[in-house]
């Protein structure tokens, strides 16, 4: 996708290749004109012809490449392949140098990618030739910042366009650009546009205590602080501006306040091993004067997370992950903005890219272990499974009391069948979880290993206690009531959980199917093929349903229809035991299974 252009995936590949062969055969296009979307739309009956009268056989070759070259670029921006799509916009704007929408993408793409090197130059020439397109002015401030040249780079913020998410992190770039020229009313009159905003004053404290404390003015830089702590107990409190309220009492001479700003974030927040290591460190770090470039960082970085907190689609992604690259490249140790990086990378399906950027994290950095875990997922996802097993271990055996990790081996373990060794990490999760509600998922998920192993006595007690945790939860009462049905005991129980999960999700195959085979087993045939016909409509690979439809259907006499299903359903994934009753249901009908 390009910087605030229509996402060629939206079109559909027939007419990506249309265009294709649009701009291979219209020359003049490529020659003459623009390879830009309006250029590209205008194509039209009589553009081949016109082409084909002021081309050559001499400049053929090169529109040909130019053409290949720009449906590549966007055929690679599309699978968000950054690296790949930044030198093949680099080749069209070699064949056409005023190609705007070439150069946009490069510059927009290399810098999510942290190329500063290729974005640059070309943010440089966008700018240029149209001051208000897309993001170049902020790419070009960055670097003006990041070379200490804070005039020039102001001079670029005033003339970008207030029309786009640019706005965003504008105020904050000016005041910082414009805190070692003038004075401190100067920079901080420069947020008073993020004031109206809610969503914003978290930011606008955390850059007023930083410039605060640039001008020496200590009291205002411990109000706005405090300002930004009394935050601390709201879901929305970021790990940034925690960090930005405690790194600032710590420079200010106020560590006292840092342990009670911990307790207050900890009360609403989940326990994640990078707060307790960053709480452990916070305190002992050098104190130093905060520099624009890491001011301008910090707040980049916090605009960055801001983006996706209410609203994360792809262009708010693609936005975010360029600020909090630029973020890295003014203050490399932002350890912060590589984790944010490679989580939006994974978010995006870009799991090698991704582990690529968090595999540089060194051990020290607070956030270590969580990124150890992502990694695992990442690797997981890609269905390296081995490798993700093991570095989970390797996490475990920095930290064995992170009931996280071993809740994520007892995922990937259940997900193996291994239902021994899965139980055994979920009971070491539990082990360190404690009985908070929060952790109803884990005497669910151990239940689940518990019931797939046999041991249904010690499952039931699972469910039974992640219900207590959880009350109504429609998975939970979906796999207990159904598990009820599945051993014929406490009919009428299973019937009452399963109807309760069907009324919360009506449309969801799989509680569709037992509500269906709750009717099934209380004889009410005809309402249940209703049901079934549903789950299967709904879920139609799954050889669980597909078998429950034609032992409906041979109950009212359908005995065609069913052996259609027992042998739809077994051609589908199913283990062995299913697999044998299948075919005994096959060979002699349901009666004598």
């Amino acid at each position: 996708m390009t910087f605030f252009s229509t996402p060629l995936k939206q079109l559909g590949w027939p007419l990506i290749l249309c265009l294709g062969a649009a701009l291979a055969a219209t020359l003049g296009i490529a020659i003459g004109g623009k390879l830009s979307t309006n250029s590209a739309l205008a194509v039209g009956s009589n553009a081949p012809k016109a082409a084909a009268a002021t081309a050559t056989p001499a400049t053929r070759p090169e529109a040909t490449n130019l053409a290949a070259a720009y449906l590549s670029g966007r055929h690679a921006e599309i699978n968000a392949d950054a690296e790949k799509a930044v030198k093949f916009y680099d080749r069209v704007t070699g064949l056409d140098p005023e190609n705007l929408n070439a150069v946009q993408s490069t510059y927009f793409l290399a810098t999510q990618n942290g190329d500063f090197a290729a974005a640059v130059p070309a943010a440089r020439r966008s700018y240029d030739a149209n001051p208000r397109r897309g993001m170049a002015s902020v790419i070009l401030a960055v670097d003006q910042i990041k070379a200490g040249e804070y005039a020039k780079a102001f001079a670029y913020l005033p003339r970008s366009s207030a029309q786009t998410m640019n706005a965003f992190a504008l105020p904050v770039m000016r005041a910082w650009a414009i805190a070692p020229q003038r004075t401190v009313e100067n920079a901080i009159d420069e947020l008073q546009g993020l004031k109206n905003f809610q969503e914003t004053a978290s930011l606008v404290d955390a850059v007023t205590g930083q410039l605060n404390e640039f001008y020496g003015r200590k009291p205002e830089a411990l109000a706005a602080y405090d300002a930004l702590a009394a935050r601390a107990e709201n879901k929305d409190f970021l790990f940034s501006m925690l960090s930005a309220a405690a790194e600032g009492y710590h420079r200010l001479g106020k560590d006292d306040q840092i342990k009670p700003l911990f307790d207050r974030f900890n009360k609403v927040h989940a326990a994640s091993p990078t707060v307790d290591a960053y709480a452990a460190i916070v305190a002992k770090m050098p104190v130093r004067k905060v520099t624009p470039a890491e001011g301008m960082a910090d707040a980049m970085f916090m605009s960055a997370e801001l983006l996706l907190m209410n609203d994360p689609n792809e262009v708010r992604a693609q936005i975010a992950t360029a600020y909090a690259q630029a973020a890295l490249y003014l203050n490399p140790d932002l350890d912060i903005a590589r984790r944010f990086i490679g989580s939006t990378l994974a978010a995006r399906n870009h799991f090698d890219e991704s582990n690529a950027i968090l595999a540089s994290l060194k051990k020290t950095s607070p956030g270590y272990l969580e990124v150890q875990m992502q990694i695992a997922e990442n690797l997981l996802r890609m269905n390296k499974t081995d490798e993700a097993l093991a570095a989970l271990q390797s996490v475990l055996k920095d930290k064995p009391t992170w009931a996280e990790a071993h809740v994520a081996t007892g995922d990937i373990l259940r997900q193996q069948k291994k239902f021994n060794e899965s139980v055994t990490a979920y009971d070491n999760a539990l082990k360190y979880a404690g009985n908070r509600p929060e952790n109803w998922a884990i005497y669910y998920s151990r239940g689940i290993s518990l019931e797939r192993n046999k041991n249904w006595d010690a499952a039931e007690k699972d469910f039974r206690k992640a219900l207590e945790l959880r009350p109504d939860d429609p998975n939970i009462l979906n796999y207990l009531g159904y598990s009820y049905l599945d051993r014929g005991v406490k009919l009428g129980e299973a019937r009452r959980l399963i109807e309760n999960a069907y009324r919360q999700r009506p449309n969801d195959g799989y509680i569709i199917d037992s509500f269906g085979w709750a009717l099934y087993m209380n004889g009410e045939y005809a309402q249940a093929v209703q049901s079934l016909e549903k789950a299967v409509e709904s879920t139609p690979a799954d050889a669980t349903v597909n078998e429950h439809l034609g032992d409906v259907y041979w109950k009212v006499g359908r005995r065609n229809e069913a052996r259609f299903q027992w042998e739809r359903a077994l051609g589908l994934e199913i283990d062995e035991e299913l697999r044998v009753g299948l075919r005994k249901k096959l060979e002699r009908g349901l009666a004598q299974k």
